[in-house]
């Protein structure tokens, strides 16, 4: 008796099955076609013409693309080799086999229509009622740019790398005009003489491109030579070329806002993320919940304006309470006494109003100065102040602030806050550790806005496939 099943690769089907056979039905494939034949391509398809040879459907390359960038491969060259032996892949192109150049242009060119296909995936999230921005979550993480941050240089710099190629360039022709002077003596003048050698080529080219780059520089800008949009940002603690990329999440791990931008602090991107959630969805957020990174001052008076829950830390709130304890002239440890509008201080003086209409040229921030008017004589002075008299600058919006400060500490505000690194964290999380999204492929703000857009769209599919696991 046969111990093994029989192992027989030459063995022909009686009747020739379907792909579609090899894909169980929850497959995330199976999902991805599903969407992607729902959506409207018709802006993509209009750039196509009739005449020549037919082209890949866009949909068929959207769901290569949708399901690559949903388990982590975005390369062109491995998606083209995928449908060439992963039935999944093999299942989408319809066993057709398109060239990675066909992929990778295809992505290149139609940077435009990202943003509209992310609305209508999260449409379809609405109708499964997955949907529900009433509470939304916050964040921006950094990804490094396709640039080397070492040829991120002011115009100084540029100038001086251009000379150093021309001293370069020249040496090498002195070196090519004494070789060729060397074998016309040697073999005869059978060269024509005004061949460059292959070297110069290389520099001139790179001559050009820095000139060029050095025409779009402002005085005393930095501008990278690979990626011009790709800015010096903080990342993981060390400074390289990277972009600023923005998710706002619901509570069940939906991404309903997404960009891309070069600019290093995330202040000014609080209201942008808020804004494109919300016309997004068509839904109006009330809570909203993100890290010290976005708060300000003109931050919380927006949203106040707006009437929307503000769960967001300003960046003084853990210093202070270290620094009072340290410090006995800590401005916290002065009182207000309402009555005559003046501060008192620990060793019980006066500080009176001085300035009454003071903006702070580098922060904007507004308000009123209180100075100290018997600080000549103290004793603790010197602990207290190096100016001829102690000053406090008090924010005519610090009372907003205090009471988000004590909504935080609430119970209610403790427990809704917690939200916020139940949801946008393990989305992150997810995209970078276990997908490896830590750098980006494509260069250009643009680009790279549809990039982030891509990956955020395909997760949001992964959530709908994800629900509709649950619901079968």
């Amino acid at each position: 008796m046969q111990k093994f099943k029989p192992v027989n690769n030459d063995q022909i089907f009686l009747l020739p099955p379907s792909i579609n056979e090899f894909i169980d039905d929850n497959h995330l494939s199976k999902l991805v076609s599903e969407v992607v034949d729902s959506l409207d391509t018709k802006a993509i398809e209009s750039k196509y013409s009739e005449l020549g040879q037919k082209s890949y459907h866009p949909k068929l390359l959207l769901k290569l693309l949708f399901y690559g960038y949903a388990i982590g491969i975005r390369s062109g060259r491995k998606i083209a080799t995928a449908c060439e032996s992963d039935l999944a892949f093999m299942y989408l192109s319809s066993m057709y086999r398109p060239d990675f150049r066909t992929i990778n242009d295809f992505r290149k060119t139609n940077v435009d229509i990202v943003e509209k296909l992310f609305v209508e995936v999260l449409k379809i999230c609405s109708s499964l009622q997955m949907i529900n921005i009433g509470t939304i979550v916050i964040d921006s993480t950094k990804l490094r740019a396709n640039a080397s941050s070492r040829r991120t240089k002011t115009y100084s710099q540029y100038e001086k790398w251009v000379a150093g190629l021309e001293q370069q360039a020249k040496e090498i022709m002195e070196e090519a005009a004494n070789q060729d002077k060397q074998e016309d003596e040697k073999y005869g003048e059978s060269k024509r003489g005004d061949e460059l050698p292959a070297s110069i080529n290389t520099r001139e080219k790179l001559k050009s491109k820095i000139k060029e780059v050095m025409s779009k520089m402002n005085l005393g800008e930095k501008m990278n030579l690979t990626d011009n949009d790709a800015k010096t940002i903080l990342n993981k603690g060390s400074l390289s070329a990277s972009y600023n990329c923005q998710a706002a999440v619901t509570t069940n791990g939906v991404i309903v806002s997404a960009y891309a931008t070069n600019a290093a602090s995330d202040k000014e991107q609080l209201l942008p993320v808020i804004e494109q959630a919300q016309k997004n969805t068509e839904q109006q957020a009330v809570n909203i919940l993100a890290d010290s990174g976005y708060a300000s001052y003109d931050n919380y008076e927006l949203l106040n304006e707006l009437n929307k829950t503000i769960l967001v830390p300003d960046q003084e709130i853990a210093k202070e309470a270290a620094n009072a304890i340290a410090n006995p002239f800590h401005r916290t440890h002065f009182t207000y006494d309402s009555k005559n509008n003046v501060y008192i201080c620990p060793e019980n003086k006066p500080l009176t109003l001085y300035k009454s209409n003071y903006v702070h040229e580098a922060t904007k921030q507004r308000g009123k100065v209180y100075r100290g008017i018997q600080c000549s004589d103290c004793s603790s002075k010197s602990q207290c102040t190096k100016g001829a008299a102690r000053q406090l600058i008090v924010e005519n919006r610090m009372p907003l602030r205090d009471k988000i400060r004590k909504l935080l500490d609430s119970p209610d505000g403790k427990k809704l806050y917690k939200l916020r690194q139940q949801t946008i964290e393990p989305v992150f999380g997810n995209l970078k550790h276990n997908l490896k999204y830590t750098m980006l492929h494509l260069r250009t703000l643009k680009k790279v806005n549809a990039e982030w857009l891509l990956i955020c769209l395909t997760h949001n599919l992964k959530q709908i496939w994800k629900t509709k696991l649950q619901l079968s």
